[in-house]
């Protein structure tokens, strides 16, 4: 008996068994099927086993700095010449050419004896000026004085005149008087008293004039001071013209007091003189006008002579010339007093730095303003370059530069950049700039060349692609990429690149393989098969 499972068996192989035949007309196309695939089969294969390999590298993020790369002269930033302050021989002379000095270092020694007498002779001077001065003020003070004490003495005299001349004028009118009631005299008596009259009446003019005279001489001896030149001569003179009145007076006075007697013997006197009478009246009339016209006479010398009297005291002027004479004694002596202290100082080194050129000499005269050394700072310190004009455009100041400089090197800081381009001697275009060394040391050599390294820029984590890699065609930058088993080429943005690096900004994305082996025998489109670079434990991974 059949089991199921058989039964079902033969019931499919009864069904398989009645399936149609293919017609013969059909067998010829699928026949020209098979052989078709058979040989895209074989082509597939085929190529495959023509495959290139090429080294690759992939793209990824890296950071990336552009570098420019110059020379220069060392040069300083800071150089003072250094100037003699003082007239005077150089006692020591401590400047060395080459040689580095320090911030106070004193290096020029002067002899100061010369310096130290002229102070002494500009003091002295001073203290002259001042006393001359004081002496003039003094004087002038004591000629104020005596000029005062004049003045109050001419008012006195002026006043007492004007007083004498008042009653000298009432006694007059009585005397007019008087005259006039003696005028019935005989006329013979009249004549001869009149000629006694006449006689008496010169008589009393030439006393009243020898008075006027004594009174002037005693009045100018009074007022004449201590400092008159020829003082002794013309107090001499004075007294003997006082003297030479005083007798004339007496001999005027004998001689009146005769005719005075004769007058009375033809029965006049001298009161009752007057003119065209015989009385002395007139003649006592005559000598009062007389005596008031001295009197008036007197009045007007001592009233010029107050207006006149010359003002002893200094003017403005003169005390302003006074204190400008000591301003500019004192500014003598600050003066030398000064360039005494400076030549005792000498001269020091104000900086750190190298003596750079000695003029000055030990044992020769130093002149005021004459140069004495030069000294440059190497401290303050860089190095001066001459770039070419077309790589201007990498010159940004304030950009960071290592600086070689022998077996040294340092950090530096781009400090400035002109704004011109000069011809070199080579006739070509060259922009000036100074880079500033920002460590420096006492191993620096100002004068010698130095290496520049500038960062001209630099990014972080940016798609970076070796140098070597990048293929450049005359409409820009390619690179070969493997894509799927096949080299393609694609073109690709170069942003900033270091000597070793570029940064692409596009055209690739991270990752992708790019053809690391330069070769004429790459094309686009051939296949290929990519090796990346020797892992860390020296194996090669194929794709």
């Amino acid at each position: 008996m059949l089991k199921k499972s058989d039964k079902e068996y033969r019931k499919r192989r009864r069904k398989r068994g009645k399936r149609k035949k293919l017609p013969a007309w059909s067998i010829v196309p699928i026949l020209g099927a098979v052989v078709l695939v058979s040989f895209g089969l074989s082509k597939i294969f085929g190529e495959n086993a023509k495959a290139v390999t090429f080294h690759v590298v992939e793209v990824r993020r890296e950071s990336v700095k552009e570098s420019f790369n110059t020379s220069g002269t060392v040069v300083s930033g800071k150089s003072k010449t250094f100037y003699s302050p003082v007239n005077a021989p150089v006692k020591e002379n401590r400047a060395r050419v080459g040689e580095a000095v320090k911030k106070g270092d004193k290096l020029i020694v002067f002899d100061t004896a010369n310096l130290d007498r002229e102070n002494r002779t500009s003091q002295l001077n001073t203290l002259s000026a001042k006393y001359t001065n004081q002496d003039a003020k003094e004087q002038s003070g004591r000629a104020a004085e005596s000029m005062e004490k004049a003045k109050k003495q001419e008012k006195a005299v002026i006043s007492e005149l004007k007083s004498q001349i008042k009653k000298k004028e009432s006694e007059i009118k009585k005397l007019k008087k008087t005259a006039q009631e003696a005028a019935g005299k005989s006329k013979e008596n009249m004549r001869k008293v009149s000629e006694l009259q006449k006689k008496m009446a010169d008589n009393l003019d030439s006393q009243s004039t020898c008075k006027t005279k004594r009174e002037n001489a005693e009045r100018q001896l009074e007022n004449m001071g201590d400092t008159a030149p020829d003082i002794e001569q013309t107090k001499e003179q004075l007294v003997k013209e006082a003297e030479d009145a005083t007798n004339e007076i007496g001999r005027l006075e004998r001689e009146y007091r005769a005719l005075e007697q004769e007058l009375k013997k033809l029965g006049g006197d001298a009161d009752s003189a007057a003119p065209g009478g015989s009385s002395s009246a007139a003649q006592a009339l005559e000598q009062a006008k007389q005596e008031l016209k001295s009197l008036k006479s007197s009045l007007t010398q001592a009233e010029n002579s107050r207006q006149t009297g010359a003002d002893t005291r200094l003017t403005d002027a003169q005390l302003k010339n006074m204190k400008v004479s000591e301003n500019i004694a004192q500014l003598a002596e600050l003066t030398t007093e000064e360039l005494l202290k400076k030549g005792k100082e000498g001269i020091k080194a104000e900086f750190d730095g190298i003596i750079a050129d000695v003029k000055a000499q030990e044992g020769s005269d130093a002149v005021q303003g004459g140069e004495l050394f030069t000294l440059v700072s190497n401290r303050d310190v860089g190095v001066e370059l001459e770039v070419s004009a077309g790589d201007f455009e990498k010159l940004v100041p304030g950009g960071e530069a290592a600086v070689t400089i022998g077996r040294h090197n340092y950090q530096g800081t781009l400090e400035s950049v002109n704004k011109i381009a000069l011809e070199n001697e080579k006739g070509n275009p060259v922009i000036g700039a100074r880079v500033r060394i920002d460590n420096p040391d006492d191993d620096i050599c100002i004068g010698v060349s130095a290496k520049i390294n500038m960062t001209v820029a630099e990014k972080k984590d940016v798609l970076c692609l070796p140098n070597k890699v990048i293929n450049t065609a005359s409409d820009g930058e390619f690179v070969y990429i493997i894509q799927d088993g096949t080299v393609e080429k694609r073109k690709v943005e170069v942003g900033i690149m270091s000597t070793s690096m570029s940064e692409i900004v596009s055209g690739v994305k991270e990752g992708d393989q790019i053809v690391s082996d330069m070769s004429d025998s790459i094309k686009e489109g051939m296949k290929a098969t990519a090796i990346k670079a020797a892992d860390e434990d020296g194996s090669e991974t194929k794709k």
